[in-house]
């Protein structure tokens, strides 16, 4: 560990990843579900602590340009990426610096200024007590009356069992002065033995085997930012509350939006009996034992903004949805360490109509059967169709132009071997992802009409240059007519269905 890194992992670089519920238009929607509302300005303030190689920041700015946003990060290699991405991608509504919580908290620039919302993924687990509280200072300065905070980490009962494999790793990397990488396969070996030989603890946690196996197939980088910190807390969410109470920030709503239905589907012995405490954060606390929450990502305001059941109601009828997949056969959601099964004859109907076209909650409550059952069953069955990513929330005033000139810089990257795998949507304000073929195809498309033969050859020259093989059903393909016949497969695929749906949502021109 490196002086400066407060027992960081940065041996390796975190991953390029995208995250829909840090973003604001998603926020938005879980405060509605619990009567609250996010500051109505448009111009919104957005500030992203522990942010990372920044492709998350940059892709919330190409779909809100009327926001400013301001990445930090301790790590000099990831900021040094975030900028040059910004450079490359020509957007002029962000700025990244390199900056430490600890000298930040007493130190904190007037040029920075303050924020409506902020964001706090992927480090609260993995920062010191000193460390949290000295994020707690910033917090307290910076956010602004009404603002919004987001803060997901590892919570209890449900990372229990990962706390095992998290000993194995950082034990074993910690002793064997290997490279986190080689420590981190080795590490797994170990554990596979355990399973193997039958260790007792398999037994008494029997989802531990799943888990391994999950870990095994991870991408290695993100395994390290994950398990190989000096530091790793697991909370239980009450105390989470009572770390942000000095910056006069209260709980308001779940980013994990089946989280806030977590109550309604337990039994109803259970609902009385935890509705029998009037403390919110010792209720919730008992939600996650019944639940067995794994990790959360909590909302929490600055003085919460209430409307009236008027207001509230007007607000939410101007919500507009759109749909992005055909509907599934079955409709089984993930709430909590639970599953739940939806019901075809609220859900059918509902995916019908969004099929046919972008609808508003008005619209779809004229629908049989919620014009029947009203209001909350329809707001219900819309947040478990997003949290699906079946449907989206559509973002008013979008600025396509801002959005696809990134979008296309991106593709450009992705295609020659960059890790991102997301492109910005203005329509929805949110990330789409994309494979890396779709990437390649992508970008042969852009380079101009072409019959499918020089399409299919293109492509595979752009893989080829990468050193890289077509893979099908798991398995490279080696023979040049099967690679031909197979992308030219992809192709057709690609501009036949998902080419449009890009195109519908705005991602592409």
């Amino acid at each position: 560990m490196r002086m400066w890194s407060h027992g960081y992992n940065v041996e390796v670089p975190y991953t390029y990843g995208y995250y829909r519920e840090t973003s604001p238009l998603w926020a938005k929607w879980a405060l509605y579900l619990g009567g609250k509302r996010f500051l109505a300005e448009r111009n919104l303030r957005v500030l992203e602590l522990g942010c990372g190689q920044g492709y998350n920041l940059c892709l919330h700015a190409a779909v809100f340009p009327e926001m400013e946003f301001l990445g930090i990060d301790f790590d000099p290699s990831h900021i040094a990426h975030a900028q040059e991405l910004v450079r490359i991608t020509g957007l002029r509504n962000i700025r990244f610096f390199e900056a430490d919580f600890v000298e930040l908290k007493d130190n904190w620039p007037k040029e920075y200024g303050v924020f409506h919302y902020v964001i706090l993924h992927g480090i609260w687990s993995w920062i010191s007590k000193p460390i949290r509280e000295a994020v707690v200072e910033i917090l307290r300065k910076v956010v602004v009356p009404g603002g919004v905070v987001y803060l997901s980490y590892n919570s209890l009962p449900g990372w229990l069992p990962g706390m095992i494999l998290r000993e194995v790793l950082h034990s074993y990397y910690k002793l064997s002065e290997k490279s986190a990488l080689q420590a981190l396969e080795e590490g797994f070996q170990i554990l596979k033995f355990l399973e193997e030989a039958d260790a007792l603890i398999f037994r008494i946690l029997p989802n531990l085997k799943g888990r391994l196996e999950a870990l095994v197939k991870a991408n290695k980088n993100y395994l390290v930012h994950e398990y190989l910190h000096e530091t790793h807390n697991l909370f239980w969410v009450h105390q989470v509350m009572e770390e942000l109470e000095p910056a006069k920030l209260q709980f308001v709503a779940s980013a994990t939006l089946t989280d806030n239905y977590l109550l309604s589907v337990l039994p109803e012995k259970v609902r009385d009996f935890i509705n029998r405490f009037p403390h919110p954060g010792f209720r919730l606390f008992l939600i996650d034992l019944f639940a067995n929450q794994t990790f959360r990502r909590d909302l929490f305001q600055k003085g919460i903004i209430t409307t009236s059941p008027t207001d509230h109601l007007r607000e939410l009828m101007r919500v507009r949805f759109v749909c992005k997949e055909d509907p599934p056969k079955e409709y089984r959601f993930q709430v909590g360490g639970l599953e739940v099964s939806g019901k075809k004859e609220f859900y059918e109907p509902l995916m019908e109509e969004l099929n046919k076209g972008e609808r508003s909650l008005e619209e779809l409550l004229r629908i049989s059967p919620f014009k029947e059952s009203g209001l909350p069953p329809l707001v219900q069955a819309l947040t478990f169709l997003m949290s699906m990513d079946l449907i989206y929330m559509c973002n008013d005033g979008s600025n396509t132009k801002y959005a696809q000139g990134f979008n296309q810089r991106i593709v450009k990257l992705a295609s020659e071997g960059a890790p991102y795998r997301f492109l910005a949507s203005p329509k929805v304000g949110t990330g789409i992802p994309v494979s890396e073929m779709e990437m390649i195809i992508m970008s042969v498309l852009h380079e101009g009409p072409s019959n499918p033969e020089e399409l299919a050859t293109r492509a595979l020259q752009r893989l080829k240059k990468q050193n890289r093989s077509l893979i099908k059903e798991g398995k490279p393909l080696n023979n040049p007519e099967e690679e031909r016949k197979y992308m030219k497969e992809l192709l057709t695929g690609f501009v036949n269905e998902k080419l449009k749906k890009l195109r519908e949502l705005q991602v592409l021109p």
